[in-house]
C-alpha cells in the first residue's frame, strides 16, 4: 500500500517515434485529464486532446525546448519537458491513488523496449519531492526540523539552502537525465555511456539487480516504496551511490551539458563512449558536424571533433576524423 503516491520519471531521446510513444503513455493514464499546458503555451486551460497534440507535434518537430503538462489536479499529473540541447525528453508523472507499484514498474519494463529510452525511476512522492528541494521552506510546509541539516549559501541570490547532497537520495538532472539513487531505477543502453552496465550489474547491496533479454538493467534498492526513510533504504542509497560514483557522473556530465549549451551545439549531434582510448583517455566525446562546420546528427556527419577525458575530467586531445 502506498501512503504519499508515486512519482514516475523517464529520459528518452527524441526521434521521429517520439511524438507515438508519448501519445501512448498519455493515453495509458490512470486519471480523468481535465486541464493541459500545451507545448509553448504558458498558461493552463481545460484540456482538449486536438489542441494539446497539435502543439506537441509541432513543438517536437521544430525541436524547441519546450514544458507541457496535462493532469487531472495537483496529485495527479503528466510533465513532459524537452532539452533542446541534450535533445532529451522527460517525462514525469505524479499518482496519487496508486496502491501499488506493481502495475507501474510492469508497464516501464514495457516501455523500455522502446530503443530510445535512456533511463526511469519509481519513488514515493513525497521523495521525489524532496529528491531536489533546496528551500529551507520546502521542508517546514512539510513540518519537518531542519535545524541539523547541512546548509550553505546560494551566491546569486545570498539565500541560505539545505544542502541536499547530504541525503542519500539526492537528484540532479542535466540535460533531463536524472541521475539519482531510490527505490527502483532503470538504466537502457543509452546510459551505460554514463555507468557502464558491468558496473550497475555487479550492484549487490540491493533487493534485486536484473538484467532483461534486450539489455536493460533494473534495480531495486529495497523492497517497499514507502521504505525512503528507514536506515536500511539509506544504507543501500549511499552503496549504490559509491559503486556506481554517480554524483561524479552526473558533475562530468553537466560540465559536458554546459559546453555544448555554451556553443549552441545539440546533444542530438554528440556520443559519448566510456572505455579506453588512443591517447590515454577514459571517455570520448564525439561532435558531428556537416562540411559547412554546422551540428548535425551522426549519420547526415561528413566529419567528427573528437575530445578525449582523463580519469580527473582533464582533456588529453582534441582531434578531427572523418565519419
Amino acid at each position: 500500500m502506498n501512503i504519499n503516491g508515486i512519482m514516475f520519471k523517464m529520459s528518452m531521446l527524441c526521434d521521429d517515434y517520439s511524438f507515438d510513444f508519448l501519445k501512448i503513455m498519455i493515453d495509458m493514464l490512470p486519471f480523468e485529464i481535465k486541464r493541459m499546458s500545451p507545448a509553448a503555451i504558458h498558461k493552463t486551460q481545460k484540456f482538449n486532446k486536438d489542441i494539446f497534440y497539435s502543439k506537441l507535434l509541432d513543438a517536437l518537430k521544430r525541436k524547441v525546448r519546450f514544458n507541457a503538462s496535462v493532469s487531472q489536479d495537483f496529485n495527479n499529473s503528466l510533465t513532459l519537458r524537452y532539452d533542446d540541447i541534450s535533445n532529451v525528453i522527460t517525462i514525469i508523472v505524479f499518482l496519487e491513488d496508486c496502491n501499488t507499484a506493481t502495475d507501474l514498474t510492469n508497464l516501464i519494463d514495457k516501455l523500455f523496449n522502446n530503443r530510445r529510452v535512456i533511463t526511469a525511476l519509481i519513488r514515493d512522492q513525497e521523495d521525489g519531492l524532496l529528491s531536489t528541494a533546496y528551500k529551507i521552506s520546502s521542508y517546514e510546509r512539510r513540518g519537518i526540523d531542519t535545524s541539523n541539516f547541512k546548509k550553505k549559501v546560494n551566491t546569486p541570490f545570498k539565500e541560505e539552502i539545505i544542502d541536499i547532497e547530504q541525503f542519500s537520495g539526492h537528484s540532479h538532472e542535466y540535460g533531463g537525465i536524472p541521475f539519482t539513487s531510490t527505490y527502483i531505477m532503470w538504466f537502457g543502453k543509452d546510459f551505460f555511456k554514463f555507468v557502464p552496465k558491468e558496473i550497475l550489474t555487479s550492484f549487490e547491496d540491493c533487493f534485486s539487480n536484473e538484467t532483461f533479454e534486450n539489455g536493460t538493467v533494473r534495480i531495486q534498492l529495497y523492497e517497499n516504496i514507502n521504505d525512503y526513510n528507514t536506515d536500511e533504504a539509506d544504507q543501500r542509497q549511499w552503496a549504490f551511490r559509491k559503486h556506481t560514483n554517480i554524483d561524479k557522473v552526473a558533475d562530468d556530465w553537466n560540465s559536458d551539458y554546459r559546453k555544448l549549451a555554451a556553443s549552441n551545439k545539440s546533444g542530438a549531434n554528440m556520443v559519448i563512449e566510456q572505455g579506453n582510448f588512443e591517447h590515454g583517455g577514459v571517455k570520448l566525446v564525439k561532435m558531428y558536424f556537416d562540411s559547412d562546420g554546422n551540428p548535425v546528427p551522426k549519420e547526415l556527419a561528413s566529419k567528427a571533433k573528437c575530445v578525449e577525458y582523463g580519469s580527473s575530467g582533464e582533456v588529453l586531445s582534441e582531434y578531427e576524423m572523418g565519419t
